[in-house]
């Protein structure tokens, strides 16, 4: 056989890449791991495809398909976890990895969880609303002035926000009903009655246009007078004291367009009535209801056992209620300065509204 020379070798070196080039109908292949779909089928063994940023296929993969390769021999690939509740509504307008929850697989999140967020909110109640979640949620205030973008007022305006901001997370977002509330009806008359048939018509329109652009449903928490969650005066957030017919007409809105799901805390203090009114709102909507908290408590295993043994009998009767938990052990750790979920007690709720420092009276 004749001996390529300096010329031939560049020649079939050339034809060698551009055969590549044209065998490489995929971007990447992730090689050799051990894959865990999350349908609850049993870990396998095999290759992924990836090509325009979706995976195309499964299976036993030539590298020399893809554009690249990643061995993934010894490791686990996965999709990305959704975290469904989270509070990065403020911390993702200057943290696109939404820290931590980045750190551990997350790749999907769910804003205004609780019925709490930054949208509809007039220019004039910024500072309120910010003032607000560093109560509520313990959001730092001095964070929220600092990287706040706040180029948005309505629902719809703050979605677009959200398209085009940096992100290095894919993320849903609830209309959240204390803002809503607020912005059709005023927060004190929020506070202290039900809505007007026109408040709740206004109410309503802004969340068929909120859901026209993409929110994935609507959230609440109502815990009552004592709320375990205050605003930043001590007072209750007006979800937590909204009225029975209120919820109730707007899980009917979102029955009536059949799409989107609800997240729902209803705590007030009587069990067996709010646990009844979870079943109503699931079955005013006919929409899936992310019930709000599941817990496991030490030495209390029949706190637990309760909700599950309520969820398998709402699944009985056809009701689409599911179940949040905390899927770790959920230590309480807190100062004076931050920690409120002990705002149902009046000596702590009353403690916590005195003056935090100078920063907050700057």
């Amino acid at each position: 056989m004749p001996r390529l020379g300096c010329r031939d070798a560049e020649a079939q070196s050339t034809i060698s890449t551009s055969g590549l080039e044209r065998m490489a109908d995929l971007d990447l292949v992730i090689s050799g791991g051990s894959v865990v779909d999350g349908t609850r089928f049993p870990a396998f063994r095999a290759d992924l495809g990836i090509r325009a940023g979706r995976i195309v296929e499964i299976g036993r993969i030539a590298k020399t398909r893809a554009k690249r390769a990643l061995d993934a021999d010894g490791l686990i690939v996965a999709p990305g976890f959704v975290d469904l509740h989270t509070h990065y509504d403020a911390q993702i307008q200057w943290d696109p990895w939404c820290t931590i929850s980045g750190w551990h697989g997350v790749t999907s999140v769910v804003l205004g969880n609780c019925g709490f967020g930054f949208a509809p909110v007039r220019p004039a109640e910024r500072e309120r609303a910010m003032l607000t979640m560093s109560r509520l949620e313990a959001i730092p205030l001095v964070s929220m002035r600092e990287g706040m973008l706040w180029d948005w007022e309505t629902f719809p305006e703050w979605m677009r926000t959200l398209e085009r901001i940096p992100k290095g997370v894919n993320c849903l977002s609830y209309v959240p009903l204390a803002p809503l509330m607020i912005y059709g009806m005023g927060l004190e008359a929020a506070k202290r009655r039900s809505a007007t048939p026109d408040e709740m018509a206004r109410m309503l329109k802004l969340m068929d246009e909120s859901l026209d652009c993409g929110a994935c449903g609507w959230s609440a928490q109502r815990t009552g007078a004592h709320s375990i969650q205050a605003d930043y005066d001590g007072s209750p957030m007006v979800t937590d004291t909204m009225s029975e017919a209120d919820l109730l007409a707007f899980a009917t809105a979102l029955g009536r367009r059949g799409e989107g799901f609800i997240q729902l805390t209803n705590a007030t203090g009587d069990l067996q009535k709010d646990l009844k009114l979870c079943e109503d709102v699931a079955l005013a909507a006919g929409r899936p209801v992310l019930f709000n908290v599941v817990l496991a408590v030490n030495g209390m295993d029949w706190v637990h056992k309760m909700f599950v043994d309520w969820l398998e009998r709402c699944h009985a009767r056809g009701i689409p209620m599911f179940g949040q938990a905390n899927s770790i052990r959920a230590p309480f750790r807190f100062t004076f300065e931050d920690w409120n979920l002990f705002d149902s007690s009046p000596a702590w709720n009353k403690a916590l509204r005195e003056s935090r420092g100078q920063e907050e009276e700057a």
